[in-house]
């Protein structure tokens, strides 16, 4: 009798130890919103950053870290619901951002590419109009992203 009562003991103290593991293992919500956070002001940050600096190279290399930014959200694992209906739009956001200023730098290029005559003319009126049109998704894209960053954080301070 006192074997079996040994054995159920520790296959209790064993299923406990299993249960509050699993359960342990998982982030919280605040971890969950301090990592989201933490990848979207950074984001935020290098349009800051690279504000006023209008050449094809730097909107290529920004273009290019606002995508890193988008994947860097996309590849948070995030448990809580109202976290992810956060996470699916910021990444479309900054996704939108960099294609927008991906565009800006093509464009900037193929005006800078453009010839002095008749034809080059228009090549720059084509890249005149081609940086508004991106300029203006990319602009939406970033105030879209602005009311995402503050909803999410008056949510994530709501946790604390």
């Amino acid at each position: 009798m006192y074997f079996f009562r040994k054995q159920i003991s520790i296959l209790f103290i064993v299923v406990a130890c299993c249960t509050l593991t699993i359960s342990c293992s998982g982030e919280n919500r605040t971890v969950q919103c301090t990592k989201l956070i933490e990848i979207v002001t950074k984001g935020n940050a290098l349009i800051d950053l690279k504000k006023g600096t209008y050449d094809a190279a730097t909107s290529k290399n920004l273009a290019k870290d606002l995508n890193q930014t988008a994947k860097q959200i996309e590849g948070l694992r995030i448990t809580d619901a109202t976290l992810k209906e956060f996470q699916g739009p910021s990444v479309k956001s900054f996704r939108e951002m960099g294609q927008g200023i991906g565009d800006i730098g093509k464009a900037l290029e193929a005006g800078n590419r453009a010839s002095t005559s008749i034809e080059g003319r228009e090549q720059i009126k084509r890249a005149q109009a081609d940086i508004i049109l991106a300029g203006q998704r990319a602009n939406q894209a970033a105030v879209d992203q602005d009311d995402l960053t503050s909803k999410l954080i008056n949510y994530c301070k709501s946790d604390r």
